[in-house]
């Protein structure tokens, strides 16, 4: 049903109307213009104002406007006073505060959200800590207790299933925007909850897509095997003898399979398989096309999406959204293409956890999209004026007027506003020491 715009009198408004002001950004103190009223003091500043008549929208509100009150009846003329009263004179430091309380942003009450959501990715971030210390463990145990190895991978995978049905944004959050060590554990995971996500978007459930995780989880078991120096070398600075050594990596994972009792041609085709492309340029095998298995593919997304925003090198690392720019826009021959479609709409154009800048200057960070909504998501606002820890949460699909104008690295921000927009404790403290 369209969204037919009303007027109605200043003196209908209540908390509950959704309304349009039609005045420039910088002529009000609202931080949009149009907006859903939640509290009394925000109906009178609106009032304030000196508009008469304003807009609202009867299918964004929550309630009707108030009844006009019935018109006032006329007054008995009375004796002007003799003398004019005297008027307090106003000091120049009243004249600014009034000013500077004109100009003051009207927020609006969105402190459940806020807290709601800072509870869910606590308990997300200490899950995922924790997470990653049993898939350290299991690397250990990879090559001396292999069963109880293959038991923490089943485990690991099951709690990656359940996490990104229940906490899926929280999640995403933690995965694309959090400053991890960018050690193999993180890796890891980050790779085996993006390939559920993706593998899930595609249509696989049940067995299938455990299967499809837990070869994820493992692809690079391999590595275990390869002399460090091998590790330590920059991807883009490897010689060809270098790079030999490296690329015997998935044939290894293979081999470290077969240790952990593993035989589901879905692993282990990932496991094989997550470096070959779409073009023919991969390795080991150099397979093109179709050749390639499905789980290879979902994979061989995920891994490169993780490499391009967590790789080693911090100063060749992306934004969320440019790492899926250079994915679909520069890389997308050796992928398949369907695929990243799916992907791209399952994370949004701007996956939680990016820093955004908004068309109307503020700052905030992605915590929340939906798929069918990829441009409008859900933003932590910010703003240098709130208190630590109350920053706003604002909906894009519910501020049509507001819209994300681009992604920032968190190396552009002040180390005070970047930890603004980290949701928990300890994220936080990770957000001070890279903008220090």
């Amino acid at each position: 049903m369209a969204d037919d715009s009303v007027p109605i009198d200043v003196r209908q408004l209540q908390p509950g109307l959704y309304v349009s002001l039609g005045l420039r950004w910088m002529d009000h103190p609202f931080l949009f213009n149009s907006f859903r009223l939640s509290t009394p003091e925000q109906v009178e500043k609106v009032r304030a104002l000196g508009l008469s008549n304003i807009v609202y929208h009867p299918a964004r509100s929550k309630v009707r406007p108030l009844p006009l009150p019935p018109a006032p009846k006329p007054k008995p003329e009375r004796a002007q006073p003799t003398a004019p009263e005297s008027k307090r004179a106003v000091s120049p430091a009243e004249t600014l505060e009034r000013q500077a309380s004109s100009r003051r942003v009207a927020w609006p009450e969105v402190a459940p959200a806020v807290e709601a959501y800072r509870t869910v990715i606590d308990r997300c971030e200490k899950d995922y800590r924790a997470a990653a210390s049993t898939a350290r463990e299991l690397m250990h145990e990879a090559l001396v207790a292999p069963e109880q190895a293959a038991k923490k991978a089943d485990a690991l995978v099951e709690a990656s299933m359940s996490g990104l049905t229940l906490h899926r944004n929280a999640l995403l959050d933690l995965i694309c925007g959090t400053a991890w060590d960018g050690s193999a554990r993180y890796h890891a995971l980050n790779v085996m909850n993006l390939s559920v996500l993706l593998g899930r978007a595609a249509g696989l459930r049940g067995e299938a897509l455990k299967s499809l995780g837990l070869g994820a989880l493992l692809h690079d078991i391999g590595k275990l095997q390869l002399p460090p120096w091998v590790l330590r070398i920059a991807p883009h600075t490897r010689n060809r003898h270098e790079e030999s050594a490296y690329r015997r990596h998935v044939e290894l994972g293979v081999e470290m399979c077969a240790r952990l009792g593993i035989s589901d041609d879905v692993v282990l085709d990932a496991v094989r398989c997550h470096h070959e492309r779409l073009d023919g340029s991969g390795f080991p095998a150099g397979l093109v096309g179709e050749a390639i298995p499905v789980s290879a593919r979902v994979v061989a997304i995920a891994n490169r999406y993780d490499e391009l925003v967590h790789g080693s090198d911090e100063s060749r690392s992306m934004t969320p959204s440019q790492a899926l720019a250079q994915l679909y826009r520069n890389e997308a021959a050796g992928y398949d293409r369907g695929l990243l479609q799916r992907f791209v709409k399952a994370m949004g154009v701007w996956p939680p956890g990016t820093i955004v800048l908004l068309s109307n200057g503020m700052i905030g960070r992605v915590i929340s999209v939906e798929p069918d909504q990829t441009l409008r998501p859900t933003v932590l606002v910010g703003e240098p004026e709130m208190p630590p820890g109350e920053s706003p949460v604002i909906s894009l699909v519910e501020m049509p007027d507001l819209k994300v104008s681009r992604a920032m690295r968190p190396g552009e921000l002040p180390a005070d506003v970047l930890a603004k927009l980290t949701p928990t404790a300890q994220m936080a403290d990770l957000a001070r020491a890279a903008g220090g």
